[in-house]
């Protein structure tokens, strides 16, 4: 293969992650609707951005920023003057929380072709306390009067919409996608195979 041969296809590796993680989460926040100073029910983008760094690595960062911030332009009020600040939290929370149960061996969301459930809740639950914590911080930072600020309530919200989220879109992937897959390409690819594809990513 020659010189120019092999950049391209070393461009064209590099790009398809990038391009896939932007995607899929302006599609899932699209699909969340309106975000809300006050936090979500459910907010699904932080599912979708966990679902992209296992599966793709800590080298889709500025996708994933550049996704989050896109994603606000859209669809969401942007004027707030904590905003890329709160962008960037939302890109860090779900990466420090994967990369922390690495360094604590809590990453096996799979043994063999059983779903630990287990490790998938403590994803989801560190994503959202990382999440919460650091967004509490910004907004009281920023706000116009920190002394009304409910801390209680705004924590309250915002754990329960990130853990809802994450464990909707993470579950959907382990107990739909994966298994669809193997339905439609039952010979092409083995349920172990498609487990390392969707949740061993390139972290190791």
């Amino acid at each position: 293969m020659s010189t120019n041969q092999t950049s391209s296809v070393d461009i064209i590796s590099f790009l398809q992650p990038q391009i896939a993680a932007f995607c899929v989460i302006v599609f899932v926040t699209f699909i969340n609707g309106q975000a809300y100073i006050g936090g979500n029910l459910v907010w699904l983008p932080i599912g979708a951005v966990s679902l992209c760094y296992l599966l793709f690595g800590y080298r889709i960062f500025g996708a994933v920023f550049m996704a989050i911030t896109a994603s606000s332009i859209w669809f969401h009020e942007s004027s707030y003057s904590g905003i890329k600040l709160l962008h960037l939290v939302g890109t860090f929370a779900p990466l420090l929380a994967i990369v922390s149960m690495k360094v604590f061996k809590l990453s096996n969301f799979f043994d063999g072709e059983k779903l630990v459930f287990q490790h998938l809740l403590f994803l989801a639950i560190l994503t959202a306390f990382y999440n919460t914590l650091m967004k509490f911080f910004v907004y009281s930072y920023f706000s116009d009067s920190p002394s009304s600020f409910n801390a209680i309530q705004f924590i309250q919200n915002y754990l329960i919409g990130d853990i809802l989220g994450c464990l909707v879109v993470l579950f959907f992937a382990a107990l739909v996608v994966v298994p669809a897959i193997k339905y439609l390409s039952p010979k092409s690819t083995s349920t172990e195979q498609l487990i390392r594809l969707f949740f061993i990513s390139s972290f190791d």
